[in-house]
């Protein structure tokens, strides 16, 4: 059964395209008209469609680079370290168009660990 539902399916996406390509027309280019147009109770499988393919990430090349930077920190002579300095490793490397303010992170490591010592 679930066969025969997803050839209906098929069947009524192939129709709502051909019926929505008779309703824009000449505009396949204007996005704005593609969008006033598209309802999504006209066109439910369609519509479906068309957010799937918005959603879809254009390239991994995000993603690789995030694999390359991480293989670039884990290296032979750092093997060992722990996982939360791995992944903090890797957020800075990853993100560092990010701007760092590091007096900031001074004092609020000096906040943090206040240490009192006697000099003699």
């Amino acid at each position: 059964m679930k066969e025969a539902y997803s050839w209906l399916n098929m069947i009524r996406l192939v129709s709502e395209i051909l019926v929505f390509k008779n309703v824009i027309g000449d505009n396949l280019k204007d996005i704005n008209f593609i969008k006033e147009n598209l309802n999504k109770k006209v066109f439910p499988n369609l519509y479906l469609m068309v957010q799937v393919a918005i959603t879809l990430p254009i390239s991994s090349a995000t993603s690789e680079r995030s694999f390359l930077a991480m293989r670039r920190i884990n290296t032979y002579l750092r093997s060992t370290m722990n996982q939360d300095r791995f992944s903090n490793l890797s957020i800075f490397h990853i993100e560092k168009d990010i701007e760092i303010k590091i007096n900031e992170i001074l004092q609020l490591f000096i906040d943090k660990n206040k240490r009192k010592m006697k000099l003699e």
